[in-house]
């Protein structure tokens, strides 16, 4: 029995997804810029401190700053794990 003169059968396949918005990857860039100053700041800090003998200043604005868009950074990283 020849299937020459049958129709074909085509499965609907999903459109393929567009990939990661840019704004996600700017957040995460931030974030891990943002990670980079604090890990920087805490070693200077504690070399300062120990090595030195100098009293450490913390800047609460600075650490607000850098520790917000680190948090801002993980949410949307968590936001959109979940999602999938």
């Amino acid at each position: 029995m020849s299937r020459e003169g049958a129709p074909e059968k085509r499965t609907a396949k999903a459109p393929p997804t567009a990939g990661t918005p840019i704004w996600v990857w700017v957040v995460y860039a931030v974030g891990i810029l943002g990670a980079g100053i604090v890990a920087f700041s805490v070693l200077f800090s504690a070399g300062a401190y120990f090595l030195g003998g100098a009293s450490i200043g913390v800047s609460v604005r600075g650490f607000l700053l850098w520790g917000g868009l680190m948090l801002v950074a993980v949410v949307t990283w968590l936001a959109r794990r979940k999602r999938r």
